[in-house]
């Protein structure tokens, strides 16, 4: 009877241990156990009969019970507990209220994870009528021209702070530089002419704390490492530290050297769910050769031990929980940039981010202050839904700059969702626009831009038509790229950008765009530019119900037909030639691991996107990513 009694408590005690953990309300009085504190055993344990068979537990029976509640299973399962319990985490600032569908591409941490780019200017590839300069394989310049604007046709914002060119390039941001592994969420919003891209870095709101952790080579002893942890608590304070080395060494006739050190920290304490405080920093310090030929003509620039520190102080507040309401938002920055051979430069800014929120409506007004280049900012926005699959928005904006110049537009778009699957939206954007405000000879350009799509989609299919039109504009050359020292004006144009997708089965896609401007192709873009790539993925369901394998296997290409890049020194036009690459990728992941192996020019396309500046060979990336509770 005493064996068969000490069974029974065994199995009560198992039960107890495991049964306990799972049910238990995540309330703080449950989840807070207090060790100092002895805790009292049973007086006896009673049989359904009411025998006493023995008195309570001696010391030796409560330090192996102590032992059995302290087990890796036990603390495992406590911790899933606590990645169930939200708390609070800073909001994002960015484009408040409704929107027309469509009008913004949006990649989240996992879809980032398995769109195979590794920067910022790889991911802006991606987006129809955009042509990267890319400068060869990774650690290069990268610059965008979006629909032949040049470098100033993107904006971007970094948490809700514009993040300005400055230091080596004064004129437009380097995407290169930023890498995607510090960034949870990015938005990019499409006007006619003309990107704007939010940056978000993460807003972990779990209980339980969170680490990543990645590394990679690749060829020619490429190599890549990346860390991170947050930590949110019930009482306010919460951190996020990320890190990240990429290390290209310098490989003859294929690459020059590059190296870069991304570190951002973020301190938070959010007491209420209607006020916080933020304090983060953004660091960067890029190390890069130039690129030179055998006639000793620089092809690309390099940067000498550069760096670039942005600080951010944001103070929130918030009327109502549920997202509705007024907000408002108190932001303090400060940029520091240069190299060695540049001196470093300094701007600092602070603005007053303001919005009311109603169901299907909003308003929004921002207003900045700057030390250099643009001392005054002002915009308003707003987005109305009058009724369903039927919404319209629009903004203004206000710059003051340095030598008396002056920007300012009017931009408006609206939306509609038609039966059968069927869309349609429209969108135009008028003003005056100073491309670059660190240069005082850059005077303000008139902008007429306007345009207008119809499309249908369903789950297995999709189609989409745009038409635009945009002015005449003057782009400037890119600093990095010497290697073409102008850019001819372009007159206006009318661009024809066509997308579609097609899912035959669940488990395959084919998708692509094809943009191509009618009439004088303008320089720095290509004509019949192609971008598309078919994708198998599956979970092998029969093999795996739980679906915790996750197999993606994508081959994409992009071409593009004979072009002009610019003109040389001397004015005369330099030639684009053809070219198609093809570029794969293969992703299998294990729950939250993943493996990853992407691999570039699979044809040996010679041709390049810069001239002089081609990818040589296939290079190639593997790597690993695990994002974890600990």
């Amino acid at each position: 009877m005493r064996r068969n009694c000490r069974l029974a408590l065994a199995a009560a005690s198992l039960a107890c241990a495991f049964g306990g953990a799972a049910v238990r309300p995540p309330t703080v009085a449950a989840q807070v156990v207090d060790t100092t504190r002895p805790q009292r055993p049973p007086d006896s344990l009673i049989t359904p009969l009411g025998d006493t068979l023995r008195p309570a537990p001696t010391a030796e029976d409560s330090a192996r019970r102590a032992a059995a509640d302290s087990s890796p299973l036990k603390r495992y399962l406590a911790l899933q507990e606590r990645t169930k319990v939200k708390v609070l985490a800073p909001a994002r600032l960015g484009p408040e209220g409704p929107a027309p569908a469509r009008s913004r591409i949006v990649f989240t941490r996992d879809s980032l994870d398995w769109s195979g780019a590794a920067t910022v200017g790889d991911l802006l590839a991606r987006v129809p009528g955009l042509y990267l300069w890319r400068g060869g394989w990774l650690g290069q310049p990268e610059l965008p021209n979006f629909q032949g604007r040049g470098a100033t046709s993107v904006e971007y914002y970094f948490d809700g702070l514009p993040y300005v060119p400055a230091g080596v390039d004064s004129v437009g941001v380097d995407p290169s530089i930023l890498s995607l592994g510090i960034f949870d969420r990015v938005e990019i919003e499409r006007w006619p002419g003309f990107l704007r891209v939010w940056l978000y870095t993460p807003n972990y709101d779990r209980l339980a704390p969170r680490s990543r952790v990645g590394f990679a080579r690749g060829s020619r002893d490429f190599a890549r490492y990346r860390g991170s942890l947050e930590k949110r608590t019930r009482s306010g304070p919460g951190f996020a530290l990320e890190g990240e080395n990429v290390t290209v060494p310098t490989v003859a006739g294929v690459r020059s050297k590059y190296a870069n050190t991304l570190l951002f920290a973020q301190g938070s304490y959010l007491p209420s769910p209607h006020w916080g405080v933020l304090y983060q920093v953004l660091r960067s310090r890029p190390d890069r050769d130039p690129t030179i030929d055998a006639a000793g003509d620089t092809l690309s620039r390099g940067i000498t031990r550069g760096n670039r520190t942005d600080v951010q102080l944001r103070g929130m507040w918030r009327h109502d929980t549920t997202g509705l309401g007024a907000r408002a938002d108190l932001l303090l920055g400060r940029i520091t940039a240069g190299d060695s051979l540049t001196p470093s430069q300094r701007v600092h800014q602070v603005g007053l981010v303001g919005s009311y929120r109603w169901p299907t409506a909003s308003l929004g007004a921002s207003a900045f202050y700057r030390t250099r280049w643009t001392s005054l900012d002002l915009r308003a926005n707003g987005g109305w839904q009058p009724r369903a699959g039927f919404t319209l928005a629009g903004e203004a904006g206000y710059q003051r700059h340095d030598g008396g110049r002056s920007s300012d537009w009017l931009g408006a778009r609206a939306g509609i969702e038609l039966p059968y699957g069927f869309h349609a939206s429209g969108s135009a954007r008028v003003g005056s626009i100073v491309a670059a405000p660190a240069l005082l000879s850059d005077a303000a350009q008139a902008v007429r831009d306007w345009q207008g799509s119809v499309g249908w989609e369903r789950s297995w299919g999709a189609v989409e038509a745009t038409y635009s039109r945009t002015s005449a504009w003057l782009p400037l050359a890119y600093q990095q790229f010497p290697v073409v020292p102008a850019i001819a004006p372009s007159s206006a144009t009318e661009w024809i950008t066509l997308g579609g997708r097609l899912t035959p089965l669940s488990w395959i896609t084919v998708e692509g765009w094809y943009s191509n401007p009618r009439g004088a192709v303008p320089e720095g873009v290509p004509p019949r530019h192609v971008y598309g790539a078919g994708t198998i993925r599956t979970h092998l369901s029969r093999i795996f119900p739980s679906r915790i394998l996750d197999i993606k296997l994508r081959l994409g290409v992009e071409h593009w037909d004979n072009g002009v890049i610019g003109n040389d020194a001397f004015g005369n036009p330099m030639l684009l030639p053809r070219a198609t690459y093809l570029r794969s990728l293969v992703e299998i992941a294990f729950g939250s691991l993943q493996f990853y192996w992407d691999r570039s020019n699979l044809t040996l396309e010679a041709a390049p996107y810069v001239p002089g500046l081609p990818i040589v060979g296939r290079p190639s990336e593997i790597g690993i990513r695990w994002t974890f509770a600990n």
